[in-house]
Order: structure tokens, then C-alpha cells, then sequence
């Protein structure tokens, strides 16, 4: 993604910029030597965060030997890149086949398109992209406790397949799963935050990409907690995969999801990342017209189904970051998990 904003006479600078960008970088070694060390020291610095730490013990157990289960390169390995392999992966992965240039402004269309073509004009590197195999089902194993030696909290991730935006069913899972954990009203907000008080902030979003789309649950909880706040986690997904719904419940996310969806447009950036985020996966500007159409139209049976088909535990792949030594046990009375050390 290669993304800017100026005023609107500023336009036609803004285009020289980006076509420099796409078509002209040269890496000067020395430029690329100060940036990769400091996005080695950066990474290293990432990794000591358990979130950071967690959302990778996630990637590797859900989608295993495909590209999207490393979403982060290892410090050691970016202080050997040089940059004459930078400018080999540029001219064979930035190319104008399968990219969209998304531009939102008070702008002539017509006159946009010709100073756009004039300065891309010279932007013509051959081939195409590679994209990313699509997501290979997750394989739900025993809990994964990843142990984090003295940790006074456990990082609780959840991982299942989702639907993609285009579904014909999008729209009631999206709303399932808003009832679940996707809004702070949500079940599991009321469960293991307001009524037990385990976590601040957990929540279930869903996560699009080109390769598909998953479902993640969080919440980072106490160490003497850890496997209640699982249990209740759990114990909620269940409920969904297993109980019902109710109107005002329905009603209530349905109206969140329409003015989540208008206020993320209401800015001119907003718009253009929007946009830009559907193509990414393959949609266009009718997306944003049809889905609150889709939302207005779900019924309370459509929810139902989808978080019956969608939401079960027996789909989930769970992974808890925290001090093993003090978790295992209890999490261990709840089912068999396995360890894994440093």
C-alpha cells in the first residue's frame, strides 16, 4: 500500500511523488543500510510484546506452512538483505498489473485521468503480482499454551475461518459475530468485563485479507485467571453455536454495523482507505452501496444459522501466551493442551 494525502492543487506533485515511488526507486545502499537496521531493531522490540508475540503463536497453529502463518521477518534475517535484492523484489513485485490507484477529492474526473496517465505513463515493469495461496482450512488441535516466563498475564487468541465480505451470508455472520464480541455490548463484553471482571478490553473482530478471511477472539487476562476467562470465552461461542438470538439484540448490532460503515466514509481518508481495503480483496465501490442494503434486509433466522454454522468451539484453534508454569494446570482440568518452550 502506498497511500498520500495534499491539497488539491497539490495533485499533480503528489502523482510525480508516486511515480518515483512505483517506477523510479533506486535503494541507495547507504539509505537502505539505516532502515534495516532500524527495522531489525524495531522487530526485536515488537517481540517483546506479548500481543505481538501471541498474534504470531496464532498464525504458525492456525495456518501452518502457508506465507500468512510468518507475518513478521526475523530480525537476523533483515540485517543480511542488500539492497540490490530490494531493487530485484521492486521490479518484480511492484508492476501496474492487478493494481488500483484510488484517488478521492473535489477533483474533475476527466482531468484527474489525464494528469494520472501522464504521470504514470512511464510505469511499465512486466508481470504480474504473485498473490498468496488462499487459506488452508485451520486444523483444530489440543490449546497451545506458549510459555512466557514470569508473566502476570495470559494472552487468550482464538482463531476460526470467517466468511469473506462477498458471501451471500456475510452480512448475518457480520452480525453474528458483533452479538458475540465485535462491539462493546457485545456477550462476551458483558461476560467476562462487566459482569466478572477478567479483562478491560476483549473483543472478536474479523480479519480480511486476499488469501481469505479469519475470526479472532482476544482478551489478555490475569495469570490466576487464565483459564476461567478460557472457560468463559468458550463457554460463550458455545452459546452461540448452540442457543438463539434475540430481535433487540439483532436490531441493536444491525444499527451499529450501518453506522460503523457510514462514519468509516464520512472523511475523504476514510473513503480512500476503504476503498482501497475492498480492492484488496477483489471488490469495488457497489460493495459499499449494496452491504448496508444486505444488513437492513438480514432476519433474526439468518443470524441464528450463521452462528450456528459459523461460531462453534469445535472450529476454534486457541492459543494462551503466559507463564506455563502457573497456567498449565488449571487450564489442563479444562482439556489436554500442549507446551510449547523456548
Amino acid at each position: 500500500m502506498i497511500s498520500g494525502t495534499s491539497l488539491a492543487p497539490g495533485l499533480p506533485r503528489l502523482l510525480d511523488i508516486l511515480a518515483e515511488v512505483l517506477g523510479g526507486a533506486s535503494y541507495p545502499a547507504h539509505e537502505v543500510g539505516v532502515e534495516r537496521d532500524r527495522l531489525a531493531q524495531r522487530l526485536s522490540i515488537a517481540r517483546s510484546q506479548p500481543a505481538v508475540l501471541a498474534r504470531e503463536a496464532l498464525a504458525r497453529r492456525m495456518f501452518g506452512e502457508h506465507p500468512y502463518a510468518h507475518e513478521l521477518p526475523e530480525s537476523d534475517a533483515v540485517r543480511k538483505v542488500q539492497a540490490g535484492q530490494l531493487r530485484r523484489v521492486h521490479a518484480e513485485q511492484v508492476v501496474p498489473a492487478g493494481s488500483v490507484l484510488v484517488v478521492v477529492g473535489d477533483l474533475s474526473p476527466a482531468r484527474t485521468l489525464d494528469r494520472i496517465e501522464a504521470a504514470l505513463s512511464d510505469w511499465q515493469a512486466p508481470g504480474q503480482a504473485q498473490l498468496a495461496p488462499p487459506l488452508p482450512p485451520p486444523v483444530p488441535e489440543l490449546p497451545l499454551v506458549v510459555h512466557r516466563a514470569g508473566s502476570v498475564q495470559s494472552a487468550i487468541r482464538i482463531g476460526q475461518p470467517a466468511l469473506v465480505r462477498d458471501h451471500a451470508d456475510y452480512p448475518a455472520y457480520q452480525l453474528a459475530n458483533l452479538i458475540f464480541g465485535g462491539y462493546f455490548s457485545s456477550r462476551l463484553t458483558e461476560n467476562i468485563r462487566e459482569d466478572k471482571g477478567y479483562t478491560y478490553t476483549p473483543s472478536s473482530r474479523i480479519d480480511h485479507t486476499p488469501a481469505g478471511s479469519t475470526l479472532v477472539t482476544q482478551a489478555d487476562v490475569a495469570t490466576e485467571v487464565t483459564a476461567q476467562a478460557l472457560l468463559e470465552m468458550n463457554y460463550e461461542l458455545g452459546r452461540m453455536a448452540t442457543g438463539t438470538v434475540t430481535e433487540t439484540e439483532v436490531e441493536a448490532v444491525r444499527q451499529y454495523a450501518i453506522g460503523t460503515l457510514a462514519l468509516s466514509i464520512a472523511t475523504q481518508s476514510g473513503l480512500a482507505s476503504t476503498i482501497a481495503a475492498l480492492a484488496g480483496v477483489g471488490l469495488g465501490l457497489e460493495w459499499l452501496h449494496e452491504h448496508p442494503r444486505n444488513l437492513a434486509a438480514v432476519t433474526l433466522d439468518q443470524v441464528v444459522e450463521q452462528a450456528h454454522r459459523m461460531l462453534s468451539p469445535a472450529k476454534a484453534v486457541t492459543v494462551v501466551l503466559g507463564d506455563a508454569d502457573q497456567i498449565v494446570d488449571t487450564t489442563g482440568r479444562l482439556s489436554a493442551v500442549e507446551v510449547e518452550r523456548a
